[in-house]
């Protein structure tokens, strides 16, 4: 069974462990605030009540051979730095930690994390295209350029078939799979017809699937402004 141990219980360290509550991992949970380690103290392996930036102490608690370690210390910047080089120096293989600013995360990076996440950008990246598109129902960034998203089939592919369209060659996608209103995704294969309220999963870059789900040639005024949100999240 892994080992995941969190180091502060802030809004991004209580939805991991909520994650983690379904799985079957071994969980340690630590952060300063009784209150809040008492409301997870029966559904997780162990509850410590300490200061992470305590780096003996935090040598004592953590299990020597963990898997994981996430970070999140809420606005204590200094703290969370601390707390990841610690790790870091511990041996601590995966160090996932939250930061608040671009300056943060780049320190974070520095002194070891393996990750750093930045949940109100990519909360905002997530949300942002379904604001601007009827079409796009999901939508996730999964690094650098290229996101993952749910996009309602147009009313223009309804009864052609996945080969006639080609999407990959067209519109630079690629299609994972389709599912039918409320069913399941389901394997498709080339003969495929679209259908009235079919859904697609695909992936691309985010100008390919913006193209797919007829923002650049319908919404002008949608694209300028989605463009403004994305060049403000990439702005360093």
């Amino acid at each position: 069974m892994k080992q995941v141990a969190i180091l502060g219980l802030s809004y991004f360290g209580e939805a991991v462990l909520a994650e983690l509550l379904e799985m079957d991992v071994d969980i340690l949970i630590i952060d300063k605030d009784r209150e809040v380690l008492d409301r997870y103290r029966d559904t997780v392996s162990a509850a410590i009540g300490m200061d992470v930036i305590n780096q003996e102490a935090l040598e004592k608690t953590l299990p020597k051979h963990i898997d994981a370690v996430v970070i999140d210390m809420g606005k204590n910047i200094e703290a969370s730095i601390l707390a990841a080089s610690y790790c870091r120096k511990l041996g601590v293989h995966t160090i996932i930690a939250k930061a608040e600013t671009d300056a943060h995360g780049e320190i974070l990076e520095i002194v070891g994390a393996t990750k750093v996440v930045f949940p109100n950008r990519e909360a905002a990246k997530r949300i942002v295209p379904q604001i601007v598109s009827n079409l796009v129902l999901n939508y996730l960034p999964v690094g650098g350029n290229l996101v993952i998203a749910e996009v309602e089939i147009p009313d223009s592919f309804i009864g052609r078939t996945v080969l006639e369209l080609d999407l990959r060659k067209k519109y630079g996608l690629n299609l994972i799979s389709v599912r039918s209103n409320e069913t399941a995704y389901q394997l498709f294969t080339p003969d495929y017809k679209f259908k009235e309220g079919d859904i697609a999963l695909v992936s691309g870059t985010e100008t390919d699937v913006d193209r797919f789900a007829g923002r650049l040639e319908k919404e002008g005024e949608s694209r300028g402004f989605f463009k403004s949100i994305r060049e403000l999240f990439n702005r360093k």
